[in-house]
Order: structure tokens, then sequence, then C-alpha cells
């Protein structure tokens, strides 16, 4: 059925409505090496969204892939005028692919999925009807895991911690199907492999979000990304999870605390040691040699942490005073002129 994806398709009905941009729903779509799930996954949300008469656009990232996947975006951008093709010049990863798209995205409603046909296009309009009833966030929370039973209890375990460090109350944190209302997005930086955490760090800000169940699907076509390999990886990006969270913003509350009592416990110590030496005749140096290095040690950390926490806190006000750059390089992009709003 699919066998020549670089040949022109049947022409497929296309609608091209005059929406308001508060009526366009965006699907934001990463995608590395995903050249034989690009039409079936295009054509399954054209279906759902013309059958529930939902205008939306369909931004495909292309994520440095290496097979056909960018030739079949084009093929269906030039064939649907709702398809646009984003090239990343690069592997950037996940989470830029998905800023990519988010920084690009017109409507108010901004839902993101994976590109490997495990998300069931069918639930567009749930998570659509769910934003449109007043919240602000919808999250897919997997019913039925086709993982194995180890990566299973992984992934439960890795959940409920974010859910402790988040303080955000989410069964399923990791999965990419999300629906957003925009202004969520705006101010949101992805940097490193923060997709797995971007629902935390959105539900921060005091909003509206529900989940519901979704059944994710068997991959149909080439091989997954994931496995148990990345558990460590997570580890270390749940650290990065709580400095974000807590930190980001006031650096000097962290690094500043810990040099003020570091810095206070080097000088007691030393005071101890000076009051033992001038006082009571101690001889430090035979007596107390590594006490007294230590003592130091502390009192010179703690200058550092408190100088690091300054440094830190200047950068930070500099970063958000400046204009941000986007930490990636889009190579093309296509988009049909006529659904320009």
């Amino acid at each position: 059925m699919f066998t020549d994806f670089l040949a022109p398709a049947p022409a497929r009905r296309v609608v091209t409505p005059a929406v308001e941009i508060k009526d366009l729903v965006s699907i934001v779509v990463p995608v590395h090496n995903e050249q034989d799930s690009m039409r079936p996954l295009a054509e399954q949300i054209d279906d759902v969204m013309t059958a529930h008469g939902l205008p939306y656009e369909l931004l495909l990232v292309n994520d440095g892939s290496d097979d056909q996947t960018w030739a079949r975006i084009s093929a269906l951008a030039a064939e649907n005028p709702a398809v646009i093709g984003i090239d990343l010049a690069g592997n950037y990863g996940q989470t830029l692919s998905l800023r990519a798209g988010f920084e690009r995205a017109r409507g108010d409603i901004v839902v993101a999925m994976d590109g490997d046909l495990q998300h069931d296009p069918a639930y567009l309009p749930q998570f659509v009807g769910y934003i449109r009833e007043g919240y602000d966030m919808v999250s897919g929370a997997k019913a039925k895991r086709p993982d194995g039973r180890a990566h299973s209890l992984l992934a439960n375990t890795a959940h409920k911690v974010i859910s402790l460090l988040s303080g955000v109350q989410l069964e399923y944190f990791g999965a990419t199907y999300k629906a957003y209302r925009r202004y969520l997005l705006r101010n949101v930086e992805l940097l490193g492999d923060s997709h797995r955490f971007l629902g935390a760090l959105v539900a921060q800000r005091g909003i509206r979000y529900r989940e519901f169940p979704i059944e994710v699907h068997q991959r149909q076509f080439g091989t997954s990304h994931y496995g148990l390999g990345k558990a460590l990886v997570v580890v270390v990006d749940l650290v990065m999870l709580r400095f974000f969270l807590r930190y980001s913003r006031k650096p000097f509350r962290l690094f500043g605390v810990l040099g003020i009592l570091t810095l206070a416990v080097g000088l007691l110590a030393t005071a101890g040691l000076l009051v033992s030496s001038i006082f009571f005749g101690v001889n430090i140096s035979h007596r107390f040699p590594m006490e007294f290095i230590f003592s130091l040690f502390l009192i010179m950390s703690g200058i550092f942490l408190i100088c690091f926490g300054l440094l830190a806190e200047i950068g930070t006000h500099a970063y958000y005073a400046r204009r941000n750059r986007a930490p990636y390089v889009v190579r093309h992009e296509l988009r049909t002129p006529a659904l320009t709003l």
C-alpha cells in the first residue's frame, strides 16, 4: 500500500478553512528515521481531525534522519496544506525537536505526540475537548503498557519519584502525548532531555491539568530509541529537574546558603583551633594538622560557593534579560502560504 512514498500519492480531500488562530489545533510530531510511519500517521490525523471538524496544522519535525523521512514529509506537505515540514540541520534529540515545533505552532491548542504510530490519533478530539472545557494541560496516561515487566517497573518508579520531587500529581510524566494551551509553552526553556519533565515544568505554574487513560500501541515500523540504558540518564535528569524547579531563577539561594554554612563551620573550627593554640599552648601543627587544613578548606569552599552563587545569579538575570536564541538550526521549512494566518 505504501510501497512508493516518493511518487505522487492519490489526491486526498484537503480542506483549507479560513480559521482563527484560536480555533486552530497545532499537532507537533518530532521524528527520527520514521520513513514508513509518515504517510499512515499523516493520513490518520487528517481523517480524525476532518471527521470531527477540527481545523489543524501538522508540524512534522525531522530530527536529522538519515533515511527517507524528510523526502516523505516533503511529499506530504506538497499534498496537504495542513502539513508543515521542519528539517533540522542535525540530530538534536526529541527535546529540541519539540521546541522547534512549539516555537512555530500557531494554534491556541498545541498537541505533542510521537511519530512511530504508538500514539493513536483517535484520541486527538478528546485532548482538544478537555482543553476547551477549561483545562490548561491534558496528559495521556498509559492504560495498557506494551513494555516488559522490568521496563514498566522502572518507569513506574521514575514517575513516582518525579511526582515527589516536583509536587505535581501526574500518574505518567514520560509520555509525549499531551495537549497544552500555547501560552504555557512560550517561556518554557526546553534543553537537554527536559521533554520528559515538560508536564511537571508546566504544571508548576498552578494551572488546571488532568490525565485520561490511553492505550499505547506496539511500534509497527523501525526500532525503539528507548531502553533500560536510559535509566541512569533519567536519574541525572531528576536531579536537574529538582534544581530547575527550585533554584533556576534564584541560584544564590542554593549556593549562597551552602557557602555561608560551609564558611561558618570553617571559621568556627579555625577559631577553636587558634584559641587552643593561643590560650592553651596547643601545637596545632603536631596535634591537629589535618583538622586545621580541613578547616581552611571549608573556609575556601564557602567563599567559592558564595562567589559561584553570585555569578550564577548575575548570569541568570543576564540570561532572562536578553533575547533568547534558538539552540538548534533549521535547514528547511515547508509551509503552504494558503494556510498562513
